[in-house]
């Protein structure tokens, strides 16, 4: 049986559970740990209920001074903030968080909601879930991908939405950082406009794994997974290998672009267009557009200064009147390049400050890649 939408291209649901329950099973050998005997004593210690080992065990990124985290189901309900229960036994240290049923049950219908929204949507209510939800995102991302020590996936069908949203908060994540790296280069921060493109592709690399069904919150694995993922070649189609050639050769390119005698060298319009390749190429939008909204209020200051109150933060902003730069209309993201310095600089500072935010507008049909 085939791949649906949402898995990892070559691999059924099937084969993809038997190869995470593999992972799983050279993880816990190596340790010399027994699943039976893991049962009992996660039992004795917490209590009956499902009970799903997660992160880097299942996904094969795991090494030797690797945790046990699992996630235990419950049908009873539970109020209250979630506290981890850290067993330590053996010399192994695990932990163990619990949900409810209904609690779960509530996630996954939230999941298939924003999977099904326009992206600015799922985006909103990606960020707003963890101020709102039990399980928080990171949790119902391992209870997705988690594995039962019987060797079952059972929550696994959520993939596809899971997949769909998350990589949409990556790619709109992707996108903030783009901006800014056009930014920094307009504003002549040669240095700056290197990490923000650092981290444009680390979110954008992100945003195709998850496409691709790979899903892991935990960012320090982001470039291992990327790598992993690049030497299989399991691109979904033409479109998003393109796309994922152009982004190894930014990576490859990046460094380069800290030395002195680089300074000058135009970096920001590669990953602009990289980033609406994307946005294509996921079938997320057919294109993006970027203004600036103030979170405060912009008040005379110093005779041609203004000064920037906001709830997030002050800033004194020189050379400023009424209004800050791409606070009216939407722009295209390949105007961004063609900012001058003072506007950009500017922006970057209300940014910066938290008193300004972006607000990414997404175009054209999404389709189903």
């Amino acid at each position: 049986m085939g791949a649906p939408p949402g898995f990892p291209h070559t691999l059924s649901p099937e084969d993809l559970t038997a190869r995470r329950h593999a992972h799983v099973a050279d993880f816990l050998a190596g340790r010399g740990l027994d699943p039976d005997w893991l049962s009992s004593l996660m039992r004795e210690r917490v209590g009956d209920g499902q009970l799903l080992l997660t992160s880097s065990p299942v996904h094969g990124l795991a090494n030797a001074t690797s945790d046990l985290d699992f996630i235990r189901v419950q049908a009873d309900e539970i109020h209250g903030p979630r506290i981890s229960t850290k067993i330590f036994v053996d010399g192994h240290h695990l932990e163990v968080v619990s949900f409810s049923q209904a609690e779960l049950d509530a996630n996954l219908t939230e999941l298939d909601r924003l999977a099904a929204v326009p992206p600015a949507a799922t985006v909103a209510g990606f960020r707003a879930w963890d101020k709102q939800r039990e399980p928080r995102r990171k949790q119902t991302e391992r209870i997705v991908n988690g594995i039962a020590l019987d060797g079952t996936a059972p929550y696994l069908p959520a993939l596809p939405a899971l997949s769909t949203v998350w990589s949409r908060a990556s790619l709109h994540t992707a996108l903030e950082q783009v901006v800014h790296t056009a930014l920094a280069e307009a504003a002549g921060e040669s240095r700056g406009r290197v990490g923000y493109a650092y981290n444009a592709l680390l979110h954008l690399m992100d945003a195709l794994l998850s496409h691709h069904g790979d899903v892991y919150t935990t960012r320090k694995w982001y470039l291992l997974r990327w790598a992993r993922f690049v030497a299989e070649g399991a691109w979904r189609d033409d479109g998003v290998r393109a796309v994922g050639a152009e982004l190894e050769r930014l990576r490859t390119d990046v460094a380069a672009a800290l030395d002195p005698a680089a300074a000058t060298r135009p970096l920001a319009g590669g990953y602009v267009t990289l980033a609406q390749e994307c946005l294509r190429a996921t079938g997320t939008a057919a294109s993006a557009t970027v203004r600036v909204e103030v979170t405060g209020t912009l008040q005379p200051f110093l005779p041609g200064a203004a000064l920037l109150v906001a709830p997030g933060g002050s800033v004194v902003l020189p050379g400023v009147g009424d209004r800050l730069p791409l606070t009216g209309d939407a722009i295209g993201l390949d105007e961004l390049t063609k900012l001058d310095a003072h506007a950009a600089a500017t922006l970057l500072r209300a940014l910066r400050a938290g008193a300004a935010r972006l607000d990414i507008g997404y175009h054209g049909e999404e389709t189903t890649a």
